[in-house]
């Protein structure tokens, strides 16, 4: 009687087919991927025929922005001193299209962004305010500045944080102070 063993007996019971992994990444590769575009400006004049990089330059953007400014590196050996030189950037275009022009319209418009303060930070710098009033050095001397800020960072902070508290982002954000 023959017996018989490992893959044999797999191949007779049909388990021996294994996942192949590489054919999984490959049609995923291949899978066309949906470009998403946030910017309305862009979406308005984007054309769903066309690849990502003839879109960009169609509109007068770069696709890649390090493309174009590549730097060569040569070290000097004896002086140890680097010279760079920098590529031809002649070919770029100042705000050539209106696409262009209205981005860096919108740019210009755009409000600064606000930091945030979480209830316990600013709790901590009611605190603070309250015990020591502008003085700075107690407030950095203070055992509840754990993260021993120095006392030109606490200014910075506290300057920082009177803003946010005169701003009406605090409310929206529910913080105390």
């Amino acid at each position: 009687m023959v017996t018989v063993r490992g893959k044999q007996r797999n191949k007779r019971r049909g388990t021996v087919n294994k996942t192949n992994y590489g054919k999984i990444r490959k049609k995923e590769h291949n899978k066309k991927h949906k470009v998403v575009i946030e910017n309305e400006l862009i979406r308005a004049n984007w054309d769903k025929s066309k690849t990502i990089k003839e879109n960009f330059s169609d509109l007068g953007l770069v696709a890649d922005p390090n493309a174009d400014y590549r730097t060569t590196h040569k070290k000097k050996v004896q002086s140890g001193e680097m010279d760079v030189e920098i590529g031809d950037i002649s070919d770029y275009k100042e705000g050539s299209s209106e696409v262009v022009m209205k981005l860096e319209e919108q740019a210009k418009e755009g409000a600064p962004a606000l930091r945030h303060f979480s209830p316990a930070e600013s709790e901590l710098w009611e605190g603070l305010i309250t015990d020591h009033g502008t003085d700075y050095k107690a407030m950095a001397r203070d055992k509840r500045n754990t993260h021993q800020h120095t006392p030109k960072q606490i200014k910075r902070k506290i300057e920082k944080y009177l803003q946010f508290k005169s701003s009406d982002v605090k409310t929206k954000m529910g913080c105390v102070g």
